[in-house]
């Protein structure tokens, strides 16, 4: 396919494609991104909520 016949593709199409690909990339490395929450404590008293990023290994189909 040739680069003058690709039609631009809207918001959603793009964020379809792209859980697509990603849930596809998930099942060939049996992995994805976990996300926890992280509390961290401030000079005033009080606590912020930061969000840690990791990479974390899928459940094997039996263990599911």
């Amino acid at each position: 396919m040739s680069k003058d016949n690709i039609q631009p593709k809207t918001e959603q199409q793009l964020a379809e494609a792209f859980a697509k690909e990603y849930s596809e990339l998930c099942d060939k490395h049996s992995m994805n991104i976990v996300v926890n929450p992280v509390f961290v404590a401030r000079d005033d008293g009080t606590f912020s909520v930061k969000l840690q990023h990791s990479i974390g290994k899928l459940p094997r189909s039996s263990e599911k």
